[in-house]
Parts: structure tokens; C-alpha cells; sequence
């Protein structure tokens, strides 16, 4: 991420060019994709200029936390301003955007979910819960039997059938499961 860092700050230390006439932020933003499709590198600054707020407050949204927003975002211009040259100029420049900002997005929560995956310690795991964690888990698992007996019977048997490979529509069946299970704890427990 270090590049994507390094690309964002010399682009808002440059220079700005100003565009011409009075235009709305999706015309301004197809103007200056245009002019970088065509090769125009002195319109990375105001397409950054007119599209980060756009990116942040997008990833910001679906991702919730500032650092992975920010992360996502800024991947996300990289790769636009790689991509450039493929600009079709009859689509939407800002759907276009936030297009390819939803893959970094998705990126971005996979790399947040393979860091909450860590392995403890070989010391901590050996280590006997305390009174105070095994209250916690009893509660945890409450909490979630609360939110698990709100499922429909089809959705709990798609989740509690978990017995060798499963074939496309059982995965299926299961993701949309955990989906709605989710949506039912945050509406119980909120996004903790």
C-alpha cells in the first residue's frame, strides 16, 4: 500500500489545472477521464481533486473504518489511473469509479478478515479461561443462539449441514444463511 500512499501525496502536492466553464461534478469527472484517456497526465490532480471525496466516502461507508477506507480508496485511484486508456467515454466516469473502488473495497475487507484469522500464541492457548472469559462465552453463546433461533428453518438447516464437499447451490444456500444471520445479530448487537 506504501505505492498507493506515495501516488496520492506527490498528486495533491501538484499543481491543480482548473477546468473550464461551470460544469456538474459527473461532466467534470467524464471531462478529466477523457482528457486522461487520451494521455493527458496533467489530469490526474484535478480528477483526484474531484473523485477522492467520491471514493473515500464510498469505501468509508461500506467498510466503516477511516484506515481501510482510506486504503481502499487510494488503491482504488491507482488502478483507475491505470486503467485510463480503457475509459469508455459513453459510460458514466463516476459509476465507472466506484466500480472499480467495490473490487478494492471487497480486497480491502478480505485483508481485514485474514488479520482478525491470526493464530494465538502457543503460550496463551494452552492458558485456562479465567471465571470472567468463560462468563463472556456463555453470554456469547446466548447471544448468538438469540440471533440463530430468528433464522428460518431452511436457513438453519442450510448452516447446521456442514458434512463433506458442498455443491454450488448448498454454498450458495449457506452464504445467503450467514448473510441474514448477520443482518439479524447487528440488528440485535449492532457491528461488534
Amino acid at each position: 500500500m506504501g505505492v498507493g500512499r506515495e501516488f496520492v501525496t506527490r498528486v495533491t502536492k501538484s499543481t491543480l489545472v482548473p477546468t473550464l466553464g461551470v460544469v456538474s461534478g459527473a461532466q467534470q469527472i467524464n471531462e478529466i477521464l477523457g482528457r486522461l484517456a487520451d494521455g493527458d497526465r496533467t489530469a490526474v490532480a484535478p480528477l483526484f481533486e474531484a473523485l477522492w471525496p467520491v471514493l473515500f466516502g464510498y469505501a468509508l461507508r461500506n467498510l466503516g473504518d477511516r484506515a481501510s477506507a482510506e486504503d481502499a480508496a487510494q488503491e482504488a485511484f491507482v488502478k483507475l489511473c491505470a486503467q485510463a486508456g480503457d475509459f469508455d467515454r459513453a459510460r458514466d466516469g463516476t459509476a465507472w469509479a466506484l466500480h472499480i473502488a467495490s473490487f478494492e473495497i471487497r480486497t480491502q475487507r478480505q485483508r481485514v478478515a485474514r488479520r482478525r484469522e491470526t493464530v494465538e500464541p502457543v503460550e496463551a492457548a494452552h492458558e485456562e479461561p479465567g471465571a470472567e472469559a468463560a462468563l463472556e462465552l456463555r453470554q456469547a453463546e446466548r447471544a448468538f443462539d438469540a440471533a440463530f433461533a430468528q433464522l428460518s428453518v431452511a436457513d438453519r438447516d442450510a448452516l447446521g449441514t456442514v458434512d463433506g464437499p458442498a455443491s454450488p447451490a448448498q454454498r450458495k444456500r449457506r452464504q445467503r444463511a450467514l448473510e441474514r444471520l448477520r443482518v439479524i445479530w447487528r440488528s440485535l448487537y449492532g457491528e461488534s
